[in-house]
């Protein structure tokens, strides 16, 4: 800022500070204001009063900026974490069968993947004869069924499965 262009806003200042004039209050209530009243300053040229509301301020922003980077940093985290979650959720549906808790005879799955995981071949494997079919899609953590998923298990439930030879 200009030395001149300073002196010029302090003596505007200081000739509304020291006569009567008035504005009408900012908040919209249209109440008058004595501009003396008003602590009126240039650029940050404050008076003390506002000096210690600017200090606030800034303390305040500084905060909610540390805030606003702690939040990044841990939506950062979260993001890298759930794309693991999936990562580990895709190997875990494909050698689940393996596992000894799984409760279907891993030789009676066929796996799909898309859009779910396996149809299971009851008593295939062991009787030769298979006693029913199933339809099953593995979850890990708290993943739900997707919209194409729920869509089938509703057409299974309302009996809407077909058996075509072509």
């Amino acid at each position: 800022m200009s030395n001149n262009n300073y002196k010029e806003a302090k003596e505007v200042i200081k000739t509304l500070s020291e006569n009567k004039f008035y504005c009408e209050c900012p908040c919209g209530c249209g109440e008058e204001i004595l501009l003396k009243d008003a602590n009126l300053f240039y650029l940050d040229d404050f008076p003390p009063e506002a000096e210690e509301i600017y200090k606030e301020m800034l303390e305040e922003l500084k905060r909610q900026r540390l805030e606003l980077r702690e939040a990044e940093k841990n939506m950062s985290q979260k993001s890298q974490l759930g794309a693991e979650s999936v990562n580990i959720g895709l190997i875990l549906e494909r050698i689940a069968p393996a596992f000894k808790t799984f409760p279907f005879e891993h030789n009676d799955c066929r796996s799909l993947f898309d859009p779910i995981d396996y149809v299971i071949f009851e008593g295939l494997n062991k009787k030769g004869v298979v006693s029913k079919i199933i339809f099953t899609d593995i979850k890990t953590g708290n993943a739900k069924l997707n919209k194409t998923q729920k869509e089938i298990k509703s057409l299974i439930q309302n009996k809407k499965v077909d058996f075509k030879v072509y």
